[in-house]
Protein backbone atom coordinates (compact mmCIF):
# COMPACT_ATOMS: atom_id res chain seq x y z
CA UNK A 1 0.00 0.00 0.00
CA UNK A 2 2.74 2.33 0.37
CA UNK A 3 5.58 2.99 -2.40
CA UNK A 4 8.69 4.27 -1.84
CA UNK A 5 11.13 6.37 -3.73
CA UNK A 6 14.52 5.43 -2.44
CA UNK A 7 17.14 7.81 -3.43
CA UNK A 8 21.06 6.56 -2.75
CA UNK A 9 22.32 10.16 -1.93
CA UNK A 10 25.97 11.79 -0.79
CA UNK A 11 26.15 14.32 1.77
CA UNK A 12 28.61 16.83 2.08
CA UNK A 13 29.03 18.54 5.55
CA UNK A 14 29.92 22.45 4.88
CA UNK A 15 30.87 23.47 8.38
CA UNK A 16 33.75 25.19 9.39
CA UNK A 17 35.82 22.67 11.10
CA UNK A 18 36.04 20.38 8.29
CA UNK A 19 34.04 18.66 5.12
CA UNK A 20 32.01 14.61 6.27
CA UNK A 21 30.80 12.79 3.45
CA UNK A 22 28.11 10.36 4.53
CA UNK A 23 26.46 7.74 2.58
CA UNK A 24 22.19 8.00 3.78
CA UNK A 25 19.56 7.09 2.70
CA UNK A 26 16.70 9.22 1.73
CA UNK A 27 13.30 8.18 1.16
CA UNK A 28 9.77 10.64 -0.37
CA UNK A 29 6.83 9.19 0.61
CA UNK A 30 3.24 11.26 0.54
CA UNK A 31 -0.33 10.57 0.90
CA UNK A 32 -3.35 11.86 -0.14
CA UNK A 33 -7.29 12.02 1.19
CA UNK A 34 -10.33 13.29 -0.54
CA UNK A 35 -14.19 13.52 1.23
CA UNK A 36 -17.09 14.10 -0.15
CA UNK A 37 -19.47 15.62 3.52
CA UNK A 38 -23.17 16.59 4.04
CA UNK A 39 -24.03 18.53 7.13
CA UNK A 40 -27.25 19.09 8.30
CA UNK A 41 -28.48 21.27 11.67
CA UNK A 42 -31.49 20.40 13.27
CA UNK A 43 -32.23 23.31 15.41
CA UNK A 44 -30.32 26.90 14.60
CA UNK A 45 -29.71 29.51 12.18
CA UNK A 46 -27.12 27.75 10.05
CA UNK A 47 -28.07 26.33 6.97
CA UNK A 48 -27.22 22.38 5.49
CA UNK A 49 -24.10 22.24 3.53
CA UNK A 50 -22.00 19.73 1.27
CA UNK A 51 -18.68 19.55 -0.14
CA UNK A 52 -15.35 18.48 -1.16
CA UNK A 53 -12.63 17.99 0.94
CA UNK A 54 -8.76 17.31 0.17
CA UNK A 55 -5.45 16.64 2.35
CA UNK A 56 -1.96 16.21 0.91
CA UNK A 57 1.64 15.38 2.27
CA UNK A 58 4.91 15.10 0.80
CA UNK A 59 6.89 13.43 3.28
CA UNK A 60 10.93 13.60 2.77
CA UNK A 61 12.93 11.54 5.30
CA UNK A 62 16.60 10.62 5.62
CA UNK A 63 18.47 8.73 7.95
CA UNK A 64 21.99 6.94 8.07
CA UNK A 65 24.82 6.34 10.41
CA UNK A 66 27.42 9.29 12.08
CA UNK A 67 31.09 8.78 12.41
CA UNK A 68 30.76 7.91 16.39
CA UNK A 69 28.20 5.27 15.54
CA UNK A 70 25.33 6.65 16.55
CA UNK A 71 22.41 6.40 14.11
CA UNK A 72 20.53 9.76 12.73
CA UNK A 73 17.36 10.39 11.31
CA UNK A 74 16.32 13.88 9.84
CA UNK A 75 13.20 15.00 7.68
CA UNK A 76 10.39 17.54 6.82
CA UNK A 77 6.93 16.72 5.45
CA UNK A 78 4.65 19.66 3.25
CA UNK A 79 0.86 19.99 3.93
CA UNK A 80 -1.18 20.66 1.19
CA UNK A 81 -4.95 21.37 2.80
CA UNK A 82 -7.74 22.84 1.24
CA UNK A 83 -8.46 26.45 1.81
CA UNK A 84 -10.27 25.06 4.69
CA UNK A 85 -13.75 26.07 5.97
CA UNK A 86 -13.42 26.34 9.70
CA UNK A 87 -14.61 27.49 13.25
CA UNK A 88 -12.57 30.55 13.94
CA UNK A 89 -12.20 28.89 17.36
CA UNK A 90 -8.02 28.89 17.68
CA UNK A 91 -7.92 30.67 14.36
CA UNK A 92 -8.80 34.05 14.70
CA UNK A 93 -10.67 36.42 17.28
CA UNK A 94 -13.37 37.24 14.98
CA UNK A 95 -15.84 34.66 16.24
CA UNK A 96 -15.53 33.24 19.49
CA UNK A 97 -18.84 31.14 18.68
CA UNK A 98 -17.01 29.44 15.75
CA UNK A 99 -20.28 28.61 13.66
CA UNK A 100 -21.96 32.00 13.19
CA UNK A 101 -20.07 33.77 10.09
CA UNK A 102 -17.34 30.82 9.55
CA UNK A 103 -13.37 32.47 8.32
CA UNK A 104 -11.35 31.04 6.21
CA UNK A 105 -8.02 29.74 7.49
CA UNK A 106 -5.44 30.54 4.42
CA UNK A 107 -4.00 27.16 2.90
CA UNK A 108 -0.14 28.76 3.53
CA UNK A 109 -0.45 27.80 7.03
CA UNK A 110 -0.24 24.57 7.16
CA UNK A 111 2.56 24.04 4.66
CA UNK A 112 5.50 23.97 6.80
CA UNK A 113 4.86 22.82 10.42
CA UNK A 114 4.22 19.09 9.93
CA UNK A 115 6.49 16.68 11.21
CA UNK A 116 9.82 18.41 11.03
CA UNK A 117 12.49 16.67 13.05
CA UNK A 118 16.13 15.86 13.81
CA UNK A 119 16.63 12.68 15.39
CA UNK A 120 20.30 11.47 17.13
CA UNK A 121 19.75 8.10 18.37
CA UNK A 122 21.80 5.88 20.75
CA UNK A 123 20.36 2.60 20.97
CA UNK A 124 16.98 2.43 22.88
CA UNK A 125 17.32 6.52 23.44
CA UNK A 126 16.63 8.86 20.80
CA UNK A 127 17.38 12.97 21.00
CA UNK A 128 15.04 15.13 19.19
CA UNK A 129 14.44 18.56 18.16
CA UNK A 130 11.49 19.45 15.79
CA UNK A 131 8.03 20.54 15.51
CA UNK A 132 5.24 17.64 15.31
CA UNK A 133 7.07 14.59 15.41
CA UNK A 134 7.38 12.74 18.84
CA UNK A 135 5.22 10.05 19.79
CA UNK A 136 1.41 11.30 19.58
CA UNK A 137 -0.22 12.83 22.39
CA UNK A 138 -3.33 13.01 20.50
CA UNK A 139 -3.85 9.72 18.71
CA UNK A 140 -6.56 7.54 19.69
CA UNK A 141 -6.80 4.58 21.95
CA UNK A 142 -10.01 3.67 21.64
CA UNK A 143 -10.60 1.62 18.05
CA UNK A 144 -12.36 3.14 15.11
CA UNK A 145 -12.08 3.86 11.37
CA UNK A 146 -13.03 7.62 10.77
CA UNK A 147 -11.20 9.49 13.59
CA UNK A 148 -14.49 11.17 15.01
CA UNK A 149 -12.58 14.50 17.05
CA UNK A 150 -10.69 15.60 13.64
CA UNK A 151 -13.37 14.21 10.77
CA UNK A 152 -17.33 14.53 13.08
CA UNK A 153 -16.46 16.85 15.89
CA UNK A 154 -14.63 19.88 13.75
CA UNK A 155 -17.12 19.50 10.61
CA UNK A 156 -20.14 19.74 12.89
CA UNK A 157 -18.46 23.02 15.27
CA UNK A 158 -18.58 20.46 18.15
CA UNK A 159 -15.77 21.08 21.45
CA UNK A 160 -14.87 17.44 21.80
CA UNK A 161 -11.01 18.22 20.66
CA UNK A 162 -7.88 16.50 20.04
CA UNK A 163 -5.92 19.35 20.59
CA UNK A 164 -4.25 18.89 24.81
CA UNK A 165 -3.88 21.56 26.94
CA UNK A 166 -0.52 23.77 25.67
CA UNK A 167 -0.21 21.81 22.94
CA UNK A 168 3.50 21.42 23.44
CA UNK A 169 4.01 18.83 20.58
CA UNK A 170 2.68 20.86 18.29
CA UNK A 171 5.32 23.91 18.46
CA UNK A 172 9.06 24.17 18.26
CA UNK A 173 10.51 21.51 21.16
CA UNK A 174 13.79 19.70 22.35
CA UNK A 175 13.31 16.39 23.84
CA UNK A 176 14.42 13.05 24.86
CA UNK A 177 12.93 9.48 24.21
CA UNK A 178 12.82 6.29 25.45
CA UNK A 179 11.40 2.83 24.85
CA UNK A 180 11.57 0.96 27.78
CA UNK A 181 12.94 -2.66 27.04
CA UNK A 182 10.91 -5.37 27.80
CA UNK A 183 7.73 -3.33 28.61
CA UNK A 184 6.37 -2.72 25.18
CA UNK A 185 6.01 1.49 26.51
CA UNK A 186 7.97 4.32 24.83
CA UNK A 187 8.28 7.48 27.51
CA UNK A 188 8.84 11.12 26.08
CA UNK A 189 9.77 14.27 27.62
CA UNK A 190 9.94 17.76 25.25
CA UNK A 191 9.96 21.17 26.26
CA UNK A 192 8.68 23.90 24.09
CA UNK A 193 10.73 27.13 24.67
CA UNK A 194 7.54 29.73 23.42
CA UNK A 195 4.28 28.65 22.93
CA UNK A 196 2.57 29.32 20.05
CA UNK A 197 5.51 28.95 17.75
CA UNK A 198 6.29 26.41 15.11
CA UNK A 199 9.92 27.82 14.50
CA UNK A 200 11.02 30.42 13.60
CA UNK A 201 14.05 31.21 11.15
CA UNK A 202 17.88 30.09 11.74
CA UNK A 203 18.84 33.89 11.57
CA UNK A 204 16.88 34.70 15.09
CA UNK A 205 13.89 34.34 17.83
CA UNK A 206 11.09 35.21 17.36
CA UNK A 207 9.47 37.65 20.05
CA UNK A 208 5.57 37.11 18.56
CA UNK A 209 3.98 36.83 22.01
CA UNK A 210 6.47 36.15 24.10
CA UNK A 211 4.64 33.15 25.74
CA UNK A 212 5.69 30.85 28.15
CA UNK A 213 7.03 27.58 27.57
CA UNK A 214 5.58 24.08 28.36
CA UNK A 215 6.65 20.84 28.55
CA UNK A 216 4.90 17.22 28.10
CA UNK A 217 5.23 14.01 29.22
CA UNK A 218 3.90 10.70 28.76
CA UNK A 219 4.14 6.99 27.89
CA UNK A 220 2.66 4.70 25.56
CA UNK A 221 2.60 1.14 24.04
CA UNK A 222 1.30 -2.02 22.56
CA UNK A 223 1.35 -5.66 23.54
CA UNK A 224 2.53 -4.16 26.91
CA UNK A 225 4.08 -6.84 29.38
CA UNK A 226 3.77 -9.05 26.30
CA UNK A 227 -0.08 -9.38 26.35
CA UNK A 228 -0.50 -9.46 22.37
CA UNK A 229 -3.43 -6.52 21.81
CA UNK A 230 -3.15 -4.81 24.98
CA UNK A 231 -2.39 -0.74 24.20
CA UNK A 232 -2.21 1.90 26.73
CA UNK A 233 -1.12 6.12 26.77
CA UNK A 234 -1.11 8.65 29.05
CA UNK A 235 0.02 12.27 28.27
CA UNK A 236 0.35 15.31 30.51
CA UNK A 237 1.12 19.22 29.30
CA UNK A 238 1.44 22.26 30.97
CA UNK A 239 2.14 25.92 29.95
CA UNK A 240 2.35 28.66 32.77
CA UNK A 241 -0.52 31.86 32.63
CA UNK A 242 1.48 34.91 31.34
CA UNK A 243 2.63 37.23 34.40
CA UNK A 244 1.64 40.87 32.57
CA UNK A 245 -1.16 39.01 29.79
CA UNK A 246 -1.83 40.50 26.86
CA UNK A 247 -4.44 39.98 24.28
CA UNK A 248 -2.61 37.37 22.67
CA UNK A 249 -1.75 35.75 25.91
CA UNK A 250 -3.45 32.98 27.89
CA UNK A 251 -4.42 34.35 31.21
CA UNK A 252 -4.77 31.22 33.11
CA UNK A 253 -2.43 28.06 33.38
CA UNK A 254 -2.88 26.15 29.87
CA UNK A 255 -2.94 22.21 31.20
CA UNK A 256 -4.09 19.13 29.13
CA UNK A 257 -4.21 15.26 29.99
CA UNK A 258 -5.10 12.02 28.28
CA UNK A 259 -5.25 8.41 28.95
CA UNK A 260 -6.63 5.56 27.28
CA UNK A 261 -6.75 1.68 27.36
CA UNK A 262 -7.29 -0.21 24.76
CA UNK A 263 -7.38 -4.13 23.48
CA UNK A 264 -7.61 -5.83 20.42
CA UNK A 265 -8.80 -9.48 20.31
CA UNK A 266 -8.50 -10.68 16.70
CA UNK A 267 -11.84 -9.48 14.86
CA UNK A 268 -12.96 -7.27 17.69
CA UNK A 269 -10.97 -4.77 19.19
CA UNK A 270 -12.61 -2.22 22.13
CA UNK A 271 -11.64 0.67 23.67
CA UNK A 272 -12.26 3.95 25.79
CA UNK A 273 -9.91 7.21 26.23
CA UNK A 274 -10.23 10.36 27.79
CA UNK A 275 -9.43 14.00 26.84
CA UNK A 276 -9.19 16.94 29.23
CA UNK A 277 -7.76 20.25 28.21
CA UNK A 278 -8.03 23.92 29.19
CA UNK A 279 -9.52 25.96 26.37
CA UNK A 280 -8.86 29.54 27.92
CA UNK A 281 -7.20 31.82 25.85
CA UNK A 282 -6.54 35.74 25.62
CA UNK A 283 -8.42 37.79 27.97
CA UNK A 284 -11.00 35.40 28.95
CA UNK A 285 -10.48 34.77 32.93
CA UNK A 286 -13.29 32.34 32.73
CA UNK A 287 -11.37 28.98 32.92
CA UNK A 288 -12.91 26.70 30.36
CA UNK A 289 -12.72 22.98 30.96
CA UNK A 290 -13.59 20.45 28.31
CA UNK A 291 -13.20 16.69 29.79
CA UNK A 292 -14.39 14.18 26.60
CA UNK A 293 -14.20 10.77 26.71
CA UNK A 294 -14.24 8.14 23.80
CA UNK A 295 -15.57 4.64 23.43
CA UNK A 296 -14.96 2.44 20.45
CA UNK A 297 -15.67 -0.69 19.09
CA UNK A 298 -14.59 -2.27 15.16
CA UNK A 299 -15.50 -5.60 14.41
CA UNK A 300 -13.30 -6.98 11.11
CA UNK A 301 -15.58 -8.87 8.83
CA UNK A 302 -13.49 -10.06 6.89
CA UNK A 303 -9.74 -9.16 5.41
CA UNK A 304 -11.37 -5.92 3.53
CA UNK A 305 -14.33 -5.22 5.08
CA UNK A 306 -14.48 -3.11 9.08
CA UNK A 307 -16.96 -1.73 10.98
CA UNK A 308 -17.02 0.16 13.82
CA UNK A 309 -19.45 2.15 16.85
CA UNK A 310 -17.97 5.59 18.34
CA UNK A 311 -19.46 7.31 21.00
CA UNK A 312 -18.36 10.86 22.48
CA UNK A 313 -19.33 12.59 25.73
CA UNK A 314 -17.91 15.78 26.59
CA UNK A 315 -18.36 18.04 29.40
CA UNK A 316 -18.07 21.41 28.20
CA UNK A 317 -17.22 23.34 31.42
CA UNK A 318 -19.15 26.22 33.49
CA UNK A 319 -17.68 28.28 31.55
CA UNK A 320 -20.03 27.66 28.96
CA UNK A 321 -23.20 28.83 27.86
CA UNK A 322 -25.66 25.89 28.49
CA UNK A 323 -25.69 22.54 31.16
CA UNK A 324 -25.76 19.71 28.86
CA UNK A 325 -23.39 17.57 27.63
CA UNK A 326 -22.55 17.42 24.67
CA UNK A 327 -22.77 13.80 22.87
CA UNK A 328 -21.72 12.31 19.27
CA UNK A 329 -22.50 9.24 17.98
CA UNK A 330 -20.79 7.63 14.90
CA UNK A 331 -21.45 4.52 13.22
CA UNK A 332 -18.55 3.85 10.63
CA UNK A 333 -17.32 1.35 7.97
CA UNK A 334 -14.20 0.75 6.34
CA UNK A 335 -12.70 -0.92 2.74
CA UNK A 336 -9.75 -1.93 2.03
CA UNK A 337 -9.01 -1.23 -1.66
CA UNK A 338 -5.28 -2.73 -1.51
CA UNK A 339 -3.78 0.74 -2.59
CA UNK A 340 -6.57 3.04 -1.72
CA UNK A 341 -8.88 2.93 1.56
CA UNK A 342 -13.20 3.55 1.26
CA UNK A 343 -14.53 4.75 4.64
CA UNK A 344 -17.55 6.21 5.46
CA UNK A 345 -19.06 7.74 8.95
CA UNK A 346 -22.99 8.57 9.91
CA UNK A 347 -22.96 10.97 12.46
CA UNK A 348 -25.54 12.43 14.89
CA UNK A 349 -24.32 15.39 17.55
CA UNK A 350 -26.48 16.71 20.17
CA UNK A 351 -26.08 19.37 22.54
CA UNK A 352 -23.48 21.25 20.36
CA UNK A 353 -20.91 22.96 23.01
CA UNK A 354 -23.22 22.36 25.26
CA UNK A 355 -25.78 24.80 23.78
CA UNK A 356 -29.03 22.81 25.14
CA UNK A 357 -29.92 26.70 26.95
CA UNK A 358 -28.90 28.99 24.48
CA UNK A 359 -31.85 30.47 22.37
CA UNK A 360 -29.63 32.54 19.82
CA UNK A 361 -30.59 31.31 16.90
CA UNK A 362 -27.33 31.37 14.84
CA UNK A 363 -26.11 28.40 17.55
CA UNK A 364 -27.19 25.11 16.02
CA UNK A 365 -28.03 23.12 18.94
CA UNK A 366 -27.83 19.30 16.90
CA UNK A 367 -26.25 18.47 13.53
CA UNK A 368 -25.73 15.41 11.48
CA UNK A 369 -23.04 14.74 9.04
CA UNK A 370 -22.66 11.91 6.58
CA UNK A 371 -19.15 11.21 4.69
CA UNK A 372 -16.95 9.08 2.28
CA UNK A 373 -13.26 9.51 2.00
CA UNK A 374 -10.90 7.75 0.00
CA UNK A 375 -7.16 7.85 0.86
CA UNK A 376 -4.11 5.80 -0.86
CA UNK A 377 -0.05 6.56 0.46
CA UNK A 378 2.67 6.33 -1.73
Amino acid sequence: MKNKLLLSSALVSGLMVGATVANAQTSITGDLAVAYRALSFTSGGLNSRQGIGRESQLNVQNKGKLNNGMDYAAGFSLEFDGQNITSSRGFSSANANGLSGDTRNTEAASISNENVYFDLIAGSTTFTIGVDHVQNSTSATAPQIVDVYDHVALALGGYATNQLGAKTKEYAHVGIVQAIPGTGLTASLIYAPQGGEFGHNDQEVSSNGQRNPSYELGIAGSDIGGVKGLSARYFYNKEKAQNTPTASENVTDLKGKTYGIAYNFGTVAIGFDRMETNRTAGTVTTEVEVQSNRYGVTYAVNKELSVGLVYVKSDVGSGQVGASDEKIKSVQVGYNLGPVALTADYSKITNIAGRSLDTDPFKPQDGKQGQIRLSTKF
